[in-house]
């Protein structure tokens, strides 16, 4: 059954929603920011007192590095918080996710990261136009957790690969790889050569060995077109593939992925080289295109799911129910856990909704033509509800329903369509709510014109 978490003092980012939910021994944190009601430090001086050795000896670098270090401070504060209320801590965090308003500032975050996460966990730290929500300021957190002792399958966070490993160092603070029970978690892997002499971004064909180079054609105008972006995301699905590798896992193991893209262009060649390592089609995934991705120009991002076979868990991939927007199944159950492929607004015919005009006649309808009077772009009403439609089909298929949604991470392009957003999630599901992370990107869907993507887990009861 799923639980609903509540933790004193601390706010959700967006309102109505949980601080968390916990279902089946795993809890997913929403949107923690850095503050909440009666605290929102601006400076170090501010914090309590094991965070002040993050203050430099000089008044001008506190006045602009304080704010960022206080911000983060209190969002990785209320996020112990809230894993306390719910029987966990930091050393059981699976996945976390860091949005960040200006990637600049990443080594200040880092500092504060290590006081919080002596064993840090798999991550992904990508740069966002706006941190919206409730005391979104300059940093966003939400997580995934175990929760020790509630469940013999999911029992306890096991660090398989860590963050100081020889033969797969990390680009920074995080573990490259934590296994709850039969689920695998990676870091989000980014083209960066880590284990070469000053770690270099991989550019083109000519950083990736010959399997590497299948679109190359050896004519300058196309290979630097499509050649950088076919490089690193052949060069990052390979340090996967052997990250698992070492685990005695295999690619055709991954069970949900989370693509993060600099450029939405890029999204064909990606899904060219994707299919070089999914033949078959592949797992469930969510591609958006995010303000900044990992450093030195890399151009993606790639966060893998998996799950061991050893385990013995059924794992049944569902089909889409409308013209496959993308490779890859609609969603993919693990046990008692379903990883739902990004919802976009896509119609039954399986082109994006452009007005009231494209939803079933009835209430859906009327609802949105009120709203369009309000949206910020023509569309958008109308992408959030049949995101919702193709939500709700998904978990259809897979015997669920909207109601057993634990977590739930909503990409939009600007603060505003979350109005409409609710307006419409409000018609579709009003109990029972899960966890819910809402980001602020250029590009929430994978291609120009999609207003709204929904990334989901669902679990049965």
């Amino acid at each position: 059954m799923k639980r609903e978490i509540l933790a004193d003092g601390v706010t959700a980012a967006f309102p109505d929603y949980p601080l968390a939910v916990e279902a089946h021994g795993l809890v997913f944190v929403s949107g923690m920011r850095g503050g909440r009601p009666g605290v929102e430090p601006k400076s170090i001086a501010e914090l309590p007192e094991t965070a002040q050795h993050l203050a430099s000896d000089y008044g001008l670098l506190n006045a602009v590095e304080g704010p960022v270090i206080a911000d983060a401070w209190t969002a990785f504060e209320n996020l112990t918080k809230v894993l306390a209320a719910a029987g966990s801590d930091q050393s059981q965090i699976l996945r976390l996710h860091i949005w960040q308003q200006d990637k600049r500032w990443f080594p200040r975050l880092e500092q504060v990261r290590m006081v919080w996460q002596p064993e840090p966990c798999p991550s992904s730290g990508l740069g966002v136009g706006t941190v919206c929500g409730q005391f979104g300021a300059h940093y966003g957190l939400n997580a995934i957790a175990s929760v020790p002792g509630l469940s013999q399958t999911y029992p306890k966070r096991d660090v398989v690969k860590a963050f100081d490993n020889a033969d797969y160092p990390s680009a920074s603070f995080y573990s490259q790889a934590v296994a709850c029970g039969p689920l695998v978690f990676l870091a989000g892997h980014i083209p960066i050569q880590t284990t070469a002499p000053g770690k270099p971004v991989v550019a083109s064909y000519d950083d990736v060995p010959e399997e590497g180079r299948a679109m190359a054609t050896g004519r300058s105008h196309p290979d630097s077109r499509h050649g950088p972006i076919a490089a690193q995301t052949w060069f990052t699905y390979d340090e996967i593939r052997k990250n698992l590798a070492a685990q005695g896992l295999g690619m055709e193991h991954i069970v949900q992925l989370t693509i993060f893209l600099a450029d939405l262009r890029d999204m064909p060649d990606f899904l060219r080289v994707h299919a070089q390592f999914f033949p078959e089609g592949g797992p469930a995934i969510t591609i958006t295109g995010f303000d900044e991705v990992g450093h030195k120009g890399t151009l993606l991002e790639i966060e893998p799911v998996a799950v061991n076979p050893a385990a013995g868990l059924s794992v049944t991939p569902h089909s889409w129910q409308i013209p496959a927007p993308l490779p890859g199944a609609a969603a993919v159950t693990v046990d008692k856990f379903c990883f739902l492929s990004g919802m976009i607004g896509m119609t039954s015919d399986g082109v994006l909704a452009g007005s009231s005009a494209c939803i079933e006649e009835g209430e859906g309808r009327a609802l949105v033509a009120e709203l369009e009077r309000f949206e910020r772009v023509p569309g958008l009403a109308a992408q959030c509800w049949a995101s919702f439609d193709r939500m709700a089909e998904t978990l259809k298929a897979a015997s669920l329903d909207l109601a057993s949604l634990t977590k739930m991470t909503v990409f939009m392009a600007d603060p505003q369509d979350f109005l409409i957003f609710e307006a419409i999630r409000r018609a579709r599901l009003s109990d029972t709510l899960p966890a819910m992370e809402g980001i602020c990107v250029f590009g929430p869907g994978p291609v120009e014109g999609a207003h709204v993507q929904i990334e989901a887990i669902a679990a049965q009861a």
